[in-house]
């Protein structure tokens, strides 16, 4: 399956701009008389382009979304295969790092001659996972801050 990642960059400026359209379509699925997908894109000259479905309205909501938090947004099926080094983007990490989580079982892939793919959804399972890991370790280490250091033993 060929890689089909659409990496769309939000340069600083275009995040306010984002920001406020997402916030219109939020306020447009809102309203009660309104139904979800008629909206309708028109040219720069007035002219009707088509009216988006309810799924295209969720897909752009959450899209203008990403695009105002951060500063690159990946848009692609979950089943899309990824290369080692969009899946090292994806997870914030090194090429190197997405080898050692495929040669040790963490990170699920598929050889491809002779390259390495993996699938999006295990990257996104392993970035869940790292992410409740990196949660669950820092909660612990606050927890333990709190306690009093154990008193010194008698020699």
């Amino acid at each position: 399956m060929p890689e089909t990642v659409a990496v769309i960059p939000s340069p600083a400026a275009d995040r306010e701009p984002n920001a406020r359209l997402a916030q219109e379509i939020r306020r447009f699925r809102s309203e009660g008389a309104r139904e979800a997908g008629a909206l309708t894109l028109l040219g720069p000259s007035g002219e009707t382009f088509g009216t988006l479905t309810e799924s295209a309205v969720l897909a752009l909501e959450a899209a203008l979304t990403q695009l105002a938090e951060t500063d690159e947004v990946m848009l692609g099926s979950r089943d899309t295969e990824l290369s080692p080094e969009a899946a090292a983007r994806v997870l914030g990490v090194s090429r190197p790092v997405v080898y050692h989580r495929m040669k040790t079982g963490r990170l699920p892939y598929r050889e491809a001659g002779s390259h390495r793919r993996v699938l999006y959804k295990d990257v996104l399972a392993l970035r869940r996972f790292e992410e409740e890991r990196c949660a669950t370790s820092k909660a612990l280490s606050e927890d333990a801050d709190g306690q009093e250091e154990p008193a010194p033993r008698a020699s």
